[in-house]
This record gives C-alpha cells, sequence and structure tokens, in this order.
C-alpha cells in the first residue's frame, strides 16, 4: 500500500492517493475534508507536516542530505544534518532519526511507539517503503537528485522527473534548480513550456517565471514559450507581475507582443490589464501592428479611468497611424465619463495628425456620446486650434458646435472657429450654425466676430449673414450686427 501519498506540495491530501484496500485505508480517505498540511523553513530547519485526524505524517530535515540512485536510502548528511520522519496512525507511531556523527558518518535509529526497533530489518525496510514517495512529495534532497538526474539524462531527464513528482511546491523548486543549470539555448522553450504545463498554482508558477526572466527570454523560441505560458497563470495579480517584469527588461518583438496581449486578454482585473499595458507601452519601439493590437485590448477595461490611461499613454508615441487613431476613437465609444473621453480627445488634436476620416469620427462621436457642453465645447476648440480641418470635418464641426444647448458654449465653438482664415464655404457653414443660438446676444457676438471677413467677401456671404441677424429678435443687437458689415 502506498502510504505516503499525502505529502503532496502543499494542496493534495494524504488519503486520496491511498489505495483503498483494507479498513484502515477507508477510514482515511473519509476523513480527507480535515486534512491540514504545512510547510515551514526556519533557521535552516525544513518541516512538513500532514494531518488527517486520524493519521499524522511530519518530516523535519536539517543539512544537505543526499539519497541513494534509488532513492530508497539516505546516502549522506553534511556534518550538520539531521533527519526525522514519524508517522502516527490511530496512535501507532512509527519513526525513523538519522543524523551525521561528522567525518562523513552517519547514524540511523528505528522506533516503533517509544521502543527502539533494530536498524535491520525493520527500520531499513520502513525507510525504503516511505522513502521514494517522500523525495518525490517534499523538496528533501531535491539539489542532490536533479544533479543526479541531470548528469546522467540532461534536461529530458529532470523534466520526465517533474512530471512525477507531487504537489505545486515541490515542482516549482525542482523547476528552480533545473533552470539553474547550464541548459542547452536550444532546449530552454520545452523546459518553460514542460514548466508551465506542471505547474497548476499561480503563486509557484508565476513565481518560477519571475525569477528566471533573463534566462526565458534569452532566445526568440524561449520568449514565445515563455509569453505562451503566461497564459497558464489565471490570477490577474500574479500574471501581470510576470508580465510586467518581463517588458521591462527585454523589448518583445510584434510576435511576442501579440501573445502577451493575448495572455493579457484574459486578466479579469481592470487594474492590473492596465497596468500590463502601460508597461509595453513604455517600450520604446512599439510597432504600429502592436500600438493596434494594444489599443483594441484596452476595449477589454471596463473602467473609464483605468482605460483611458492606457490610451492617453499610447499617444505619447511618435508618428500614430490613421489605423491606430481610429482603433482608439472605437475603444473610447463606449466610455461613459465626458471627462475622461474628452481628456483623449483633447490629448488626439494636440499630439496627433488626423486625417479627414478620424476627423469626423471624433467629431460625430462628441456629438452622439458627450452630454456635457462643457465638454464637448472644449474638444470642439481643440480639434479647431490643432488640427488641418478638412472642408467636410470643418462643417461637421461648426454645426455640432452650434447644436451646442448652451449659447455661450456655442459662441465660444464658433468663435474658435471665426477666428481662422475662412474660405466663403466655410464662412457660411458658421454662418448657418450660428443659426441654432437661441441667445440674442451670443448670436449677436459670433456673428461679430465673422463680420471683418464677411465685409471682405462676396454678396453670397453678406447674404448669409444677414439671414442669420434676421434670427436676432433684439432691435439692438441685431443692429450691432448689421452695422459691422455695412
Amino acid at each position: 500500500m502506498n502510504i505516503y501519498r499525502g505529502l503532496k506540495g502543499i494542496s493534495i491530501l494524504i488519503v486520496l492517493t491511498l489505495a483503498a484496500k483494507s479498513v484502515l485505508a477507508q477510514a482515511e480517505s473519509a476523513s480527507t475534508s480535515e486534512s491540514n498540511e504545512t510547510i515551514r523553513s526556519e533557521n535552516g530547519v525544513h518541516r512538513w507536516k500532514n494531518s488527517t485526524g486520524l493519521t499524522n505524517f511530519n518530516i523535519e530535515v536539517r543539512g544537505k542530505i543526499e539519497v541513494t540512485d534509488d532513492d530508497k536510502d539516505i546516502k549522506s548528511l553534511s556534518n550538520d544534518g539531521y533527519l526525522q520522519i514519524t508517522k502516527t496512525v490511530f496512535g501507532s507511531k512509527r519513526a525513523v532519526i538519522i543524523e551525521s556523527l561528522g567525518g562523513g558518518k552517519i547514524k540511523k535509529e528505528y522506533y516503533e511507539g517509544r521502543t527502539k526497533m533494530d536498524w535491520e530489518p525493520h527500520g531499513k525496510n520502513w525507510l525504503s517503503e516511505i522513502l521514494p514517495e517522500i523525495v518525490r512529495s517534499t523538496t528533501l534532497a531535491a539539489e542532490g537528485r536533479v544533479n543526479r538526474i541531470f548528469a546522467k539524462e540532461g534536461t529530458s531527464g529532470v523534466l520526465a522527473e517533474l512530471a512525477k513528482l507531487e504537489g505545486d511546491y515541490t515542482r516549482a523548486h525542482y523547476a528552480k534548480l533545473l533552470l539553474e543549470k547550464n541548459i542547452p539555448s536550444t532546449e530552454i522553450a520545452n523546459v518553460i513550456t514542460k514548466v508551465a504545463d506542471a505547474i497548476g498554482s499561480d503563486y509557484y508558477l508565476s513565481t518560477v517565471f519571475q525569477n528566471n526572466v533573463t534566462k526565458m527570454l534569452s532566445t526568440p523560441e524561449a520568449a514565445d514559450a515563455f509569453f505562451q505560458g503566461t497564459k497558464k497563470i489565471n490570477s490577474a495579480y500574479y500574471k501581470s507581475v510576470v508580465l510586467k517584469e518581463a517588458l521591462k527588461k527585454f523589448p518583445a518583438s510584434p510576435s511576442q507582443v501579440k501573445v502577451i496581449l493575448q495572455s493579457a486578454a484574459t486578466i479579469d482585473s481592470e487594474y492590473y490589464l492596465s497596468v500590463v499595458l502601460t508597461t509595453l507601452l513604455e517600450q520604446n519601439d512599439v510597432k504600429e501592428e502592436s500600438l493596434n493590437e494594444l489599443i483594441i485590448v484596452s476595449k477589454n477595461i471596463p473602467s473609464d479611468y483605468y482605460r483611458t490611461q492606457v490610451l492617453s499613454k499610447a499617444l505619447e508615441k511618435q508618428g500614430i497611424s490613421k489605423t491606430v487613431l481610429k482603433s482608439m476613437v472605437d475603444a473610447l465609444a463606449d466610455v461613459n465619463s465626458d471627462y475622461y473621453k474628452t481628456s483623449v480627445f483633447n490629448s488626439m488634436a494636440e499630439h496627433s495628425a488626423m486625417d479627414p476620416d478620424v476627423q469626423l469620427q471624433v467629431i460625430n462621436l462628441i456629438e452622439s456620446s458627450v452630454s456635457s457642453d462643457y465638454y464637448a465645447s472644449s474638444s470642439l476648440k481643440d480639434i479647431l486650434e490643432h488640427q488641418k480641418l478638412s472642408d467636410e470635418s470643418f462643417k461637421q464641426l461648426v454645426s455640432v458646435g452650434g447644436d451646442l444647448g448652451s449659447a455661450n458654449y456655442a459662441r465660444e465653438v464658433l468663435g474658435k472657429a471665426a477666428k481662422k482664415e475662412l474660405t466663403k464655404n466655410q464662412l457660411i457653414e458658421i454662418l448657418k450654425a450660428s443659426g441654432n443660438i437661441d441667445s440674442d446676444y451670443y448670436l449677436s457676438e459670433v456673428l461679430l466676430d465673422l463680420a471683418n471677413q464677411v465685409r471682405s467677401s462676396d454678396s453670397s456671404v453678406k447674404d448669409a449673414y444677414r439671414q442669420a441677424a434676421k434670427r436676432i429678435n433684439s432691435e439692438t443687437y441685431y443692429g450691432r450686427a448689421v452695422k459691422a458689415i455695412d
């Protein structure tokens, strides 16, 4: 009967793996829900403890221990070495105590209850029965075992052994020891893949990845395997920590960025997803393809604040293409906050060259989704100030500006447009848009802003001006407006 299935790292219970061929095994299996397993290291002493209420298994280790090649006996102890293995079932206790006497000599003792028994055959047999499972369920003698297997069978041998280990704690420790070896560069990618497949714990897998970033990104193939491996990490926190650490140390190729973003897209925390995307944006040379994919992934961030933080960071890149800008506007479409949405529009206007299609896309989104006249007018004015608008974009912008519910803000937008050197058609478009301002004062102010350019234009522009002035009910404001072009 396998009596040491209990020590499976930190999460697998003893009796789940015992062969249920006896009443004792069945009793232990019934108690699995009450099992408690702990691993502790303090002052150079390592302790493993597993308890089900019916069964207690304890191991205490100090110093360096090596086991025989068949894993059934203790081969050597360092001068300060000590090993105690104790198992208690239904009050029946057995124990092995092995300690160094110095100079390569060791003392082995075996107890049943409080009675010391002969080492041979009783102690030797019991140790040979339980030790193979112990070394595969704990980190006992792990360094020596990895050294021995690696020397005989290389990387593949250690990976094969890794698959036989019990528990993520143990697997992670063996993975750490393997990655400390001089692994051929052509084999690193396979090591990463096998380790990611073997370790189910987000904590232990992320720890192995984070602590071995340099080796794991040493070749393009290894880097691809690394970023693919991060997909196995479900925790938003641990995944973001690993990706952030990797991106800080090494520039990612477009193909690797694609994998990173695929991995990042599964992060269910808006904060940690924004952390990964922002870290990627801090790289100096982010290709257009990568930047566009990053913007698309940012739509997975539900928070207006975190999403617009990422988009604003992206706008710091030089020479952003039309494709990326269009994706950015798409990513802003369902941002609810007028403040955060227009803050990005303002940055786009100030720091990028928007082509006519993007200009119209932004202006139309302002019209359809920004409810605050203040924020809408702010973005429209920024676009007027910093962008070279096409005739169609200009027409749409002044139309949207003139339709603002606040006469004051509508006047600010149209007044801003009036300060530009305008063509005949642009003058007529502003005059048409001004007709929607429902305040005599603010309408007259827009007309006065346009008066100088209207005077030097042709009769069609002057007719449009007078037509707009007719909407003023106040004789004072009307007279002032008409007199300005006579």
